[in-house]
């Protein structure tokens, strides 16, 4: 049986449409690395290996997927980014979910997940950017199951019909993780949330968190984090104290 990391470890074919660009990358240990790996183009570097690795984001050695335009990198199925995306994978497991919304197609990993599902019967994708579709989006339309939606998440809210329901809904629209997103998610909370059994936001708790530990600075986004949060935050930065 697949692991919920398992059935998130994409298989797109290498490609580039119109700037956008699907490649292989390896992840070495620095101290693997030799001199034959300075010229390389598909590597991570020590120096970006070991930022991760303060990050708390270190992948483990091997080789993974990841789109991109230019430098700068949209996503990837590495074992950090999969961490991310692992609770609406586990969800649509244990509800036995048979239809499923994602906004954000990326390297479609929740995606793929789905699809390993029997039960899951449709799965529909908002994505906004056609050279994602028209790049990713080929490898997963050979599902009869998916259908792909090109349109911005936030006006496809206005077109889905009164009665569109979902067991399980996921969120990914987001370049980065910043306070920033937490008016938008509650939208997506608000509207996705009456329509499905679950759905959840790419880096919500990420960005809460981060309001949490500055929250004298960040007042203004305070009121997106609930009771519930606060107290959670509140006994983990306990927990920290009695460990030290």
């Amino acid at each position: 049986m697949l692991d919920i990391y398992g059935r998130m470890k994409v298989e797109v074919p290498i490609g580039e449409v119109r700037g956008m660009k699907i490649a292989q990358f390896e992840v070495k240990d620095p101290d693997d690395w030799t001199d034959a790996d300075k010229g390389r183009k598909d590597v991570i570097s020590p120096l970006e290996y070991v930022r991760m690795q303060l990050d708390g984001r270190a992948p483990e050695p091997g080789w993974y997927t990841r789109l991109s335009e230019g430098d700068t990198v949209w996503m990837s199925d590495t074992t950090a980014e999969r961490w991310d995306h692992a609770e609406p994978v586990q969800t649509i497991g244990s509800v036995k979910a048979e239809r499923v919304i994602i906004n954000g197609l990326g390297l479609g990993m929740v995606l793929a997940a789905a699809l390993t599902y029997d039960h899951v019967k449709h799965v529909d994708v908002v994505e906004a950017d056609d050279r994602v579709i028209d790049l990713v989006g080929p490898h997963y339309l050979k599902d009869p199951r998916v259908r792909i939606h090109h349109g911005d998440a936030v006006e496809q809210m206005k077109k889905w019909g009164p009665d569109e329901r979902w067991d399980v809904g996921w969120t990914d629209i987001w370049p980065d993780i910043t306070p920033d997103n937490l008016p938008q998610m509650k939208e997506f909370a608000d509207f996705y949330g009456a329509r499905c059994g679950f759905h959840g936001n790419w880096s919500e708790d990420l960005a809460k968190r981060r309001v949490w530990d500055n929250r004298f600075f960040e007042r203004d986004y305070m009121p997106y984090l609930t009771e519930d949060d606060q107290d959670r935050f509140e006994s983990e930065d306990d927990d920290d104290w009695d460990d030290e």
